[in-house]
């Protein structure tokens, strides 16, 4: 949004020159990820150890685009305003698409066939966002970046073909779980979680390195963006459309002011961007993850690597703490090692280490890294014993603010407009991460629920003493324990790892559809969501059983609404009656 006085400390002078205001963003935002490399330049030799051996189908040539597939990559679009540097919108795509289908595909199918990318397309449109501090300091401001709308376009035609080609040759890393179609944080915070409580189901003690990665996406540089590609078995025109795409970008910073109720907008003057992937573009995320695919199998015969596009954890384990303090120093040195080989930023001081088990006040403090006993990781806290009361305490604190902002929702708005506000800011947070912490301990749930109920009774227009169980009913609302019961036993159903008794017996037995559980020793393995779920699913009625995920998930969705279950017990007692 407009600034009514734009000012900057350059060369220690405050300076409010729109003009040289938005050239000294322009020049920060495009040198700081070259700055960062050459003052952290180590060993870092800018020479990637590359897998050479690709042995599936090569991908010369793009097929090319279908006037159908076009038109359904623009409905598939965000309408928004926003627009790029060629100040077109998808919103005003989306208006006109039927006039302009027909050259739009020609346009598209010529950069396909011709290996090049539209050189008009290839400028970024920066606006400054302030984060914290002075606004006069300009480390204080990240960059937000709008890449021209038609460039999206295409760039979605060209990812649908990438993700084509990695699939069919098995190409996409297992570990990470970013930017990959049916993987997300969550799975990627499942896959962390559920490792290590196997390792302590071993009576091992885990280390977690969360590694830090300054800079990643700014970083890469495209020379060895280009032999990442074309060790995936990407040549000819293929290769040569994405050397074209990364090849001669350039980017300007828009800043607009507003003095005596008249806006101002002023641009810098293009710079050329000669690292990382294009921020806010479609391809740039994907070119990242494919740019780290050969990271899990650098380190894994030292650890157990989960990704999230740059965040990166490093889990080992072990029944000795001498073993593991040497195990934990390889996996951190061979990550460090990486980063200097492929132009990546280590940072060793922001990185942190978290352990867990029996051994773990036995362990060395290990150099560089900060030993912590909480952190923060993808939007949830953990901490040393798996207890989650760190990040209860946090949610209750977000879900106690939505309440007072729906109370004051519900004076001027209707019933479903201040419904509608409950899902957006109270279930949206009260539903990230309940696949693991919502099997933790009852009491981390009856608190989430004591603050759910103050938000039913809210819409309701109940008094605080008042029962909401009708309320939930009324309203269609599910429960926290509902929420839980319904995303353990989907992923238990979708996705876990347990086998079915009809695997396990060779003869025929009416509960065939039961998953067979573990025998374990320890209460955290059954708190994991694939055991979770799998024992609340062998609870169920034989007919929800015998359902398709799919089906399995909206019939039970039924039922929970009907029901305003407050407790796990309470669930297993209701299900004894329904048998």
């Amino acid at each position: 949004s407009p600034s009514t006085n734009w000012q900057l400390e350059i060369a220690g002078e405050v300076v409010s020159d729109l003009g040289k205001v938005a050239e000294h963003f322009n020049t920060f935002f495009n040198t700081a990820a070259e700055k960062l490399l050459h003052h952290t330049k180590t060993q870092r030799s800018g020479v990637a150890q590359l897998n050479n051996s690709f042995q599936g189908e090569t991908l010369t040539n793009w097929p090319l685009a279908s006037h159908e597939e076009v038109l359904t990559i623009v409905s598939s679009l965000k309408s928004t305003s926003s627009v790029g540097i060629d100040g077109v919108s998808s919103k005003m795509i989306k208006f006109c698409i039927n006039e302009i289908s027909k050259p739009l595909t020609n346009i598209i199918n010529k950069s396909l066939f011709q290996g090049e990318f539209p050189t008009k397309l290839k400028t970024s449109k920066v606006y400054p966002l302030l984060k914290n501090g002075s606004k006069q300091e300009v480390q204080n401001y990240r960059p937000i970046s709008l890449v021209p709308t038609i460039s999206k376009i295409i760039e979605k035609i060209v990812l649908a073909r990438l993700l084509e080609h990695l699939n069919l040759n098995n190409l996409l890393p297992e570990r990470q779980h970013g930017f990959i179609s049916g993987k997300s944080t969550t799975s990627a915070l499942i896959d962390l979680i559920e490792h290590t409580i196997d390792n302590l189901e071993k009576g091992h003690t885990v280390t977690s390195v969360f590694l830090d990665l300054s800079k990643a996406f700014d970083s890469l540089d495209h020379r060895l963006i280009i032999q990442k590609i074309k060790s995936l078995g990407f040549e000819g025109s293929t290769l040569k459309w994405f050397q074209s795409y990364l090849s001669k970008r350039y980017q300007i910073v828009e800043i607009k002011q507003v003095q005596l109720g008249a806006e101002r907008t002023v641009r810098s003057k293009p710079q050329m961007v000669k690292r990382g992937v294009p921020q806010g573009s479609v391809l740039g995320p994907v070119l990242f993850v494919l740019f780290t695919s050969d990271l899990p199998k650098y380190l894994e015969s030292h650890c157990y690597p989960v990704m999230f596009a740059d965040d990166t954890v490093l889990l080992t384990g072990s029944k000795s703490s001498e073993l593991l303090d040497i195990n934990t120093y390889i996996a951190v040195s061979m990550a460090q090692q990486y980063c200097d080989s492929n132009d990546l930023v280590f940072n060793s001081s922001k990185t942190k280490l978290l352990a867990l088990g029996r051994l773990k006040d036995e362990l060395t403090e290990p150099p560089d890294l900060q030993r912590v006993v909480t952190t923060k990781h993808l939007g949830v806290i953990l901490d040393e014993c798996l207890s989650w009361r760190c990040h209860i305490d946090g949610l209750c604190s977000r879900l106690n603010s939505a309440v007072f902002a729906l109370k004051r929702i519900k004076a001027v708005a209707t019933p479903t407009a201040t419904k509608t506000a409950y899902h957006a800011i109270f279930e949206s947070h009260l539903r990230y991460g309940i696949i693991l912490w919502g099997g933790s301990t009852m009491e981390n749930l009856e608190r989430v629920l004591i603050a759910q109920k103050r938000a039913v009774r809210v819409m309701a227009g109940l008094q605080p003493r008042d029962s909401c169980r009708e309320a939930f009913k009324s309203l269609r609302i599910l429960t926290v324990v509902s929420i839980y019961i319904i995303e353990v036993i989907n992923y238990a159903a979708s996705r876990g790892n347990l086998p079915r008794l009809s695997a396990v017996h060779d003869h025929h037995t009416r509960r065939g559809n039961d998953f067979s559980l573990p025998i374990h020793r320890t209460a955290l393995f059954s708190k994991k969501p694939c055991y979770a779920g799998a024992k609340l699913f062998n609870l169920l009625p034989q007919d929800f059983k015998n359902c398709d995920p799919k089906t399995l998930k909206r019939r039970l969705l039924d039922w929970l609404k009907d029901k305003s279950i407050y407790s796990l017990d309470e669930f297993k007692t209701s299900m004894n009656n329904f048998h």
